[in-house]
């Protein structure tokens, strides 16, 4: 069986219903900046950083769009940097952190 020049094999069709599911997930994910989260925001992480010249920290837990755990710091002079969330200094910090 062959296919004449400039024509397409017919592909999977979609029902309307799908269709609809998948647009409606789409522009929930617009409206969430769900593209751009899909991913690890620690490529590269750290341990060579003391614990005063922290602000503050944020945690994002492992899940879909990244499977390890993240720690992102932002120092006191404003740069934002991912610290190594198995370093044990900073275990502790995240243990004290959730305790309080």
């Amino acid at each position: 069986m062959s296919l004449a020049a400039g024509t397409r094999a017919p592909g999977p069709r979609l029902s309307p219903g799908l269709l609809l599911l998948l647009a409606v997930a789409l522009a929930q994910a617009d409206s969430e900046g769900g593209a751009g989260d899909l991913r690890c925001v620690c490529v590269k992480t750290t341990s060579a950083v003391h614990p005063r010249s922290i602000s503050s920290l944020e945690v994002i837990g492992a899940g879909l769009h990244c499977p390890r755990p993240q720690l992102i710091a932002t120092l006191k002079d404003g740069r934002k940097i991912c610290l190594d969330p198995q370093n044990p200094l900073y275990k502790k910090i995240i243990k004290k952190l959730l305790k309080s």
